[in-house]
């Protein structure tokens, strides 16, 4: 039997409660309503999402916490006491490839239509973080012949080292740029390959994607990244 909840001074009438209480990842609203009796076709019932305190929902390689294609006259309110985080990017590999963009925490599929009304609660102590860009990838070291003579530059080669590799973005943050690479010596004018600059850090994720969906926000607790 489901029962009234009350949120604020609104009893919300057959509500389906969702509780997370331990470490998961990548989670679906409606698969986790579906399995507590919910039918997405015909079902306009209310779900609240808690996630509780101490609580972390990842994301590997897609978004930590996702709705799901639920009914669009289905009120949802997700509260984060815990934490929704967002996986970082891969860092860019030799050469000078980029960062790739970190992961959502929060996603809202897109629906047409529908009554429903869409509430994120950050309370105390809660997180909503994007995923930090992965850094770029060290540019391309340089290379130069010995010596020059008649018949042109010959010799040894001497060879640079490749730029560092750029740090991953913390929550929320993009990822730095890779170093550049440098010369080890040999004879300016016979150059084999220059120094190439590192390739650009990714971009940070999104702490919550509503995908055109009107979503009210309220934070009490850490917000990082954009929302859109």
């Amino acid at each position: 039997m489901l029962l009234p909840v009350v949120q604020g001074h609104l009893a919300v009438i057959n509500a389906i409660t969702l509780d997370i209480t331990s470490n998961a990842v990548e989670q679906n609203i409606l698969t986790l309503a579906t399995a507590a009796g919910y039918d997405s076709s015909t079902d306009d019932t209310a779900i609240i999402v808690n996630i509780a305190s101490g609580v972390t929902v990842s994301g590997s390689t897609t978004h930590a916490l996702r709705t799901g294609a639920l009914n669009a006259d289905s009120d949802l309110t997700i509260n984060i006491s815990g934490s929704v985080d967002g996986y970082t990017g891969a860092n860019g590999g030799l050469v000078a490839q980029a960062g790739s963009a970190g992961g959502d925490a929060l996603f809202f599929e897109t629906l047409t239509g529908g009554t429903g009304i869409y509430t994120v609660n950050v309370l105390s102590g809660g997180s909503l973080r994007s995923g930090g860009g992965g850094g770029g990838g060290g540019g391309q070291r340089g290379s130069r012949y010995q010596y020059a003579d008649k018949g042109g530059c010959t010799g040894n080669i001497f060879y640079g080292s490749y730029g560092s590799q750029g740090a991953a973005g913390g929550p929320g943050q993009a990822g730095s740029n890779g170093g550049s690479g440098s010369f080890g010596g040999g004879l300016i004018g016979c150059e084999i390959t220059n120094p190439g600059a590192g390739g650009a850090g990714g971009a940070a994720g999104f702490a919550a994607r509503f995908s055109g969906r009107s979503v009210t926000v309220n934070n009490s607790g850490t917000v990082a990244g954009s929302t859109a």
